[in-house]
């Protein structure tokens, strides 16, 4: 009789955890949904997510170097105008 209700218990246990894993599944689910209608709200289509990320890496690349360009231009200009005040 240990067996049966060994066995018994078992299953029931086993129905449990795939009871919660089914949950966690369809939360899962939702979670995604919600976040594909995000980024469709965004116009961004779920479907090409990776080279909206790619475009929007190398966008930012261009961004900053051209920040860095126009930083490096301004500090040679006040560098420039410091040198010819210190000569002054």
């Amino acid at each position: 009789m240990d067996d049966i209700d060994s066995l018994l218990s078992k299953k029931a246990d086993l129905e449990k955890r795939k009871e919660r894993l089914h949950g966690k599944l369809e939360s899962a689910r939702s979670a995604l949904s919600d976040i594909d209608r995000e980024l469709k709200d965004l116009g961004v289509d779920p479907s090409r997510l990776e080279e909206e990320i790619s475009r929007l890496l190398e966008e930012k690349e261009r961004k900053m170097k051209s920040l860095s360009d126009a930083l490096t231009e301004a500090e040679n200009i006040i560098n420039l105008i410091e040198g010819r005040l210190s000569s002054i």
